[in-house]
């Protein structure tokens, strides 16, 4: 349906409005426009999108608010909420955590980056709903108790790289970052890699490969994919998926069905098995644009 692509953008500079609309719709998704938090609320009386993506300051109600009022409301509490943030003060991150923003996209930002962090927290949230459930930790930080996922603790050591190049001299920078670095060292490496979205795959703790729809070859994959099939990243990137697993003819029929159809950011299930063993897998294949490529994102799970 075309309500699954929906993106509602709530930004009071027009010209800012058009430009990211055109870069949704260069990537297939729909999208309303609202030029204050006000205008959004009403909006979603009518319209559920899959995300908002909204401007922090704003009249009449700025992002945060406009954050806080749709995660506490029974109806659009699932929406995936991301704010647009210039940077401009660290307390920023720690706020739009604290009223339940989902992400942050970093102005001014290229299209690949604003895609490929849309396209994962979407997929993230299919994710939960089959039960693949991030570890979670608790710090104090500015005097606060706070309680971050894998993948938020993730978006803050992304964007404090920035802050650090931008206020190396700033205190509050050096305590914040010094606490973001010990939490990850706890629960996951992050290694720099050209693509932002294989940098926030990382810390999805289940196996992920994405492969083309057009010839099935493995084009990406995470570090839990690579302890799972015991192979080297140069070793599976290029190999077909029939290469690792094998499906019954029900389950193959339906991956070759869904090889040539599309619904963006919606999941299914299937089954297989590794090549060298009989243990059943379930594997959930959600749709993607990985680098503008068409394609599959598979999550395996032990039967």
């Amino acid at each position: 349906m075309e309500e699954e692509k929906e993106v509602l953008i709530v930004e009071d500079s027009p010209a800012q409005a058009e430009h990211l609309r055109r870069i949704l719709s260069k990537y297939g998704y729909s999208s309303f426009v609202a030029l204050n938090g006000k205008e959004a609320l009403e909006i979603l009386k009518d319209h559920s999108p899959k995300a908002i993506i909204s401007d922090v300051i704003m009249p009449e109600l700025n992002g945060f608010q406009l954050c806080q009022i749709v995660k506490q409301n029974e109806k659009t509490k699932d929406i995936t909420f991301i704010l647009l943030t210039s940077l401009s003060d660290p307390k920023d991150i720690v706020e739009g955590i604290k009223v339940g923003a989902d992400g942050f996209i970093m102005k001014p930002y290229n299209a690949n980056y604003l895609i490929s962090t849309l396209q994962y927290l979407l997929s993230l949230k299919e994710l939960r709903k089959t039960g693949i459930i991030e570890p979670s930790i608790e710090f104090t930080l500015f005097g606060k108790r706070y309680r971050l996922n894998t993948s938020q603790i993730q978006i803050l050591n992304l964007l404090l790289s920035v802050y650090e190049k931008k206020f190396e001299e700033s205190l509050e920078i050096k305590e914040l970052k010094n606490t973001i670095d010990k939490l990850s060292k706890e629960i996951t490496k992050i290694k720099e890699q050209e693509s932002e979205y294989d940098v926030l795959i990382e810390g999805i703790p289940a196996p992920i490969i994405v492969i083309r729809k057009d010839n099935e070859e493995i084009i990406s994959t995470n570090s839990y994919a690579l302890s799972f099939f015991n192979i080297k990243k140069e070793e599976i990137i290029g190999k077909k998926i029939t290469d690792l697993l094998s499906f019954t003819p029900l389950y193959f029929a339906k991956f070759k069905v869904l090889l040539l159809q599309n619904h963006e950011n919606k999941s299914f299930n299937l089954k297989g098995k590794l090549i060298s063993k009989e243990e059943e897998l379930e594997i959930i294949a959600i749709y993607i644009t990985y680098k503008e490529i068409p394609s599959l994102q598979l999550v395996i799970k032990k039967g």
